[in-house]
């Protein structure tokens, strides 16, 4: 995912412009991410992340937060039904705008963001370990090696991966792994080192990320 991507399909408000949908952004950012966002006053959107670096959305250019700490909307975390673990903030808007009235508990999900320059797993808080994660991350390889990443730290564990030529190289528990990097995933991933977690990476259909499905109206 670029750090800098304009999306067409938005106005300045975040809109929608393409299509219909379930529910509207500020409808949306009412009810579920109340507290965790602000405008300012030339009409550009941000989420601030605890080190007080934003990821912001203004004329329709998504700006990606080069932030070291975290962002997360939490309900009462005894009451947390859902965590999202997303590729951003404006990933896990959209995902609840398409979901908005589909899904009962939505109300009850927590949302969290890492920063791109984020230190993984020091940084994950302690509430989300050992809970079922749902991660929103992007088809492009940047965005599954951090979804790989995080549900690996989830465990207790780290991974770097090499990029070798049309093949990426780990080393993980004590063992050497090379995948190709075409169609490299997290549950090849999984399924290559046996790791065994409650993550579950959700794939919009017709789409590379949910913002895409939200911004061309598939």
């Amino acid at each position: 995912m670029n750090s800098n991507e304009v999306m067409e399909g938005l106005d300045s408000q975040g809109n929608n412009l393409t299509s219909g949908k379930d529910g509207t952004i500020d409808e949306v950012l009412d009810r579920y991410f109340k507290g965790s966002h602000e405008w300012d006053d030339n009409g550009t959107l941000h989420f601030v992340f605890s080190d007080g670096v934003s990821e912001s959305l203004h004329e329709g250019r998504h700006q990606l937060a080069k932030s070291s700490g975290i962002w997360y909307r939490p309900p009462d975390l005894f009451a947390v039904s859902r965590l999202y673990i997303c590729s951003s903030a404006m990933e896990a808007l959209a995902f609840a705008v398409l979901q908005h009235g589909k899904l009962a508990d939505l109300d009850q999900s927590c949302w969290m963001v890492f920063g791109l320059n984020c230190r993984i797993p020091h940084a994950i808080p302690e509430f989300c370990f050992g809970r079922k994660v749902n991660l929103l991350f992007g088809r492009d390889l940047l965005d599954v090696l951090r979804a790989v990443k995080i549900c690996v730290a989830l465990k207790g564990f780290t991974v770097r991966f090499h990029l070798r030529g049309d093949n990426l190289a780990c080393r993980f528990r004590g063992r050497s792994h090379l995948f190709s990097v075409e169609g490299f995933s997290l549950s090849r991933f999984k399924q290559a080192t046996g790791i065994r977690d409650y993550s579950k990476m959700m794939r919009p259909l017709g789409a590379d990320s949910f913002l895409d499905q939200l911004r061309f109206g598939h």
